[in-house]
């Protein structure tokens, strides 16, 4: 349960700092950075809703239609068409972490539906998924913070 725990105190810290930041901010892309703000909150909510399937294919990802948009490998240069808002991204974080928490809370010892591989570290259980997940959203908050600055 101390996993759940840290996801939370992860996702809050995420919904802190985006939130602050004025939309006019989410598409900058400085010289040198790959991606936007908008990018990588899009991102943390997608890597999460991958990885969580994956542990357990009955998580349904509620949003398939904007997985090839923030997948790694995904560029906002490659973008066409509409992309999520920021309410429309921050509306999805909130809900993905009480999703997340309810449908999880009393599985995380359960082995995952799919096992990932990353780079020999292997995801087999749950909470490992969750943790990956945490760890992986810590990133891209340090990521956000550096295009916060970048932006100014």
């Amino acid at each position: 349960m101390e996993s759940m725990k840290l996801f939370k105190y992860s996702r809050t810290s995420t919904l802190i700092i985006l939130p602050k930041l004025d939309e006019s901010l989410w598409d900058i892309q400085p010289q040198n950075w790959p991606n936007t703000i908008r990018w990588h909150a899009g991102h943390i909510y997608a890597e999460a809703e991958g990885f969580m399937h994956d542990a357990d294919h009955n998580y349904e990802i509620t949003r398939p239609n904007w997985m090839p948009l923030f997948l790694d490998g995904s560029r906002p240069s490659e973008w066409e068409g509409n992309v999520p808002s920021k309410e429309e991204l921050l509306e999805a974080l909130r809900e993905q972490e009480g999703r997340i928490e309810n449908f999880f809370k009393d599985k995380l010892q359960n082995k995952v539906s799919k096992v990932r591989d990353l780079n020999g570290m292997l995801l087999e259980t749950v909470e490992s998924s969750l943790q990956f997940i945490t760890w992986h959203e810590g990133i891209h908050i340090g990521d956000i913070k550096g295009l916060r600055l970048a932006t100014k």
